[in-house]
Formats: structure tokens, C-alpha cells, sequence
């Protein structure tokens, strides 16, 4: 096997071990129940979005890109693209979190069925 895809593999199983660790970190914080924040009331489901399928297709662009490389150089500009297209989903799909929490908050909160 060659020496750079060896280093790709390290790089890719060290990026996989490094995110669960900061996911089981953060996870694992014993905070006192009165300290963690709870969702307002009316928060049930989160609206429909196309920011998922978004996302999935920059990671599949990226994979592609990186997959790919050896039939042409060109194919990086792909895994790049892929790059960018994540990017812009995760910041759209967090913005769009803290923005249904908000209005969540400053509306009424009866126990209509939308609600």
C-alpha cells in the first residue's frame, strides 16, 4: 500500500477518534440538573429542513474528491468544493437551532397542538 494513503487513513482514523472523544467528553460532564438549560416549553420537533441532505452531499463531494484523486488532481477542487458545502451546512443548521430556540421562547406558550 502506498505511503500516502496509509497517511490518509491515519489522518482520517485519528479526525474519527479525536470528534467521538470530544463527543464523549462533552457527553460525560456530570452538571448539576439545575444548572443544565432546559428547552422552553412548545420545543417538540425541529421544522423540516433540507440542511441535512445538504450536508450529505458535501460529504459526499468530499469523499468523492478524496477517492478519487488518483484519476486527476482536478478531483481536490471536488473535495474542496465538498469542504465548503459542509461548512456552509453545519453553520446554517446551528444558526437555524439558535434561531427556533429563540422564537420559541418569546412566544406564547399554551398547550395548543402545535405546540
Amino acid at each position: 500500500m502506498p505511503a500516502d494513503t496509509i497517511i490518509g487513513y491515519l489522518i482520517v482514523a485519528v479526525g474519527i477518534l479525536f470528534v467521538l472523544g470530544l463527543v464523549f467528553g462533552i457527553s460525560s460532564r456530570q452538571a448539576a440538573a439545575s444548572a443544565r438549560p432546559h428547552p422552553p416549553r412548545g420545543v417538540h420537533l425541529p421544522n423540516p429542513s433540507l440542511l441535512p441532505f445538504i450536508f450529505s452531499i458535501g460529504a459526499a463531494l468530499l469523499g468523492a474528491g478524496l477517492a478519487l484523486h488518483k484519476i486527476g488532481p482536478v478531483l481536490y477542487l471536488l473535495a474542496a468544493f465538498g469542504l465548503l458545502v459542509i461548512a456552509y451546512a453545519a453553520i446554517a443548521w446551528v444558526r437555524a437551532a439558535g434561531r427556533e430556540w429563540r422564537e420559541t421562547e418569546s412566544s406564547s406558550h399554551d398547550e395548543a397542538p402545535g405546540h
